[in-house]
């Protein structure tokens, strides 16, 4: 594959690995890291193309080195398209400092921004892509969900190599548009087939527009993703949340392993109510209550990464 170099730079503060890195994600053959690396594949309209990010910065002057492969040569338009793609995934153009400011003191805030000072929520992922995720996550262990993610692949997805590495490329919806649910159950995904089939039916039928759902606002983003079918509020919430960024979306209902992981880090519980964890976070942390959750949550599994937790280790079922 033909590589394409530019370089990226996220507006500072900026941490690289927690950025691009999600320990508390479920692993999956499109996505490679090691410190200061990341490699993934990028199918965008179609197009299969394999990325790789150097971190070339520091947390107040970060940069970025992007290559592109590609089969064929890409036309100038078609690379801003991309560079634009990935700056919105990674919300790298996102300044965050008001955040990192007013709660620099925060018992625990304080702790996270000494690890991650700079990190964003990313996704990335396409809307499409990340709907599949959160319906293979639907009732079952991460190792179940892994075992799906890879049939899926395995079937539909494409092998790219580049850079040395060898990552399988998500497929479009257009490709699952014929396919039956007994294909599709066939690879072991159970009542999702239907969920997966039309979800796909309906990007391909572009019965949903992914660049608006990116401009509504966040109660217009909710109410037009839960027209789909099988998408409830718990992924409406992961949507919000993680592919769109909205820093003021957090709702624990249906989520009771991020309850019970909240409870030991912020009421030593080992169940507090959702009630009592959502007031907290309201009160506490206002219009940045979400990106204040994705901080608190990630900072111990970094944590969790140099060093077991006994009782988090319990709840990492792979």
């Amino acid at each position: 594959m033909k590589p394409f170099e530019t370089m990226l730079k996220p507006v500072g503060p900026f941490d690289f690995d927690s950025t691009v890195y999600v320990p508390h994600y479920f692993p999956t053959p499109d996505f490679e890291w090691q410190p200061n690396f990341m490699w993934q594949t990028l199918n965008l309209e179609g197009k299969l193309l394999g990325l790789k990010m150097e971190n070339k910065g520091a947390t107040d002057r970060p940069a970025i080195k992007l290559t592109i492969y590609c089969k064929s040569r890409l036309a100038q338009k078609k690379l801003e398209k991309i560079i634009r793609e990935v700056n919105w995934r990674y919300g790298f153009d996102e300044d965050i400092s008001k955040f990192l400011i007013e709660f620099r003191n925060d018992e625990f805030l304080k702790p996270a921004f000494q690890r991650l000072k700079g990190m964003r929520s990313n996704c990335a992922n396409s809307l499409y892509e990340i709907l599949i995720i959160c319906i293979v996550l639907q009732n079952a262990t991460v190792r179940r969900t892994v075992q799906m993610m890879n049939n899926l692949f395995k079937a539909y997805g494409t092998k790219l190599k580049f850079d040395k590495k060898e990552l399988f490329a998500y497929w479009s919806p257009e490709d699952l548009k014929e396919t039956s649910e007994e294909e599709l159950r066939s690879l072991k995904v159970g009542y999702r087939a239907k969920m997966i089939k039309r979800v796909s039916e309906a990007f391909a039928n572009d019965e949903i527009d992914e660049s608006k759902i990116r401009k509504k606002a966040t109660e217009d983003a909710k109410k037009e993703l839960t027209k789909l079918y099988g998408v409830g509020p718990a992924t409406a919430q992961n949507i919000l949340s993680g592919y769109l960024r909205r820093y003021d979306a957090f709702d624990l209902k249906g989520k009771l392993w991020e309850q019970k992981i909240l409870s030991r880090l912020m009421f030593d519980k080992e169940l507090a109510p959702v009630e009592e964890i959502t007031e907290e976070f309201e009160n506490r942390y206002g219009k940045w209550r979400g990106l204040a959750f994705h901080y608190i949550f990630t900072e111990a599994f970094w944590r969790h990464r140099e060093r077991k937790i006994p009782w988090l280790e319990k709840e990492i079922r792979l």
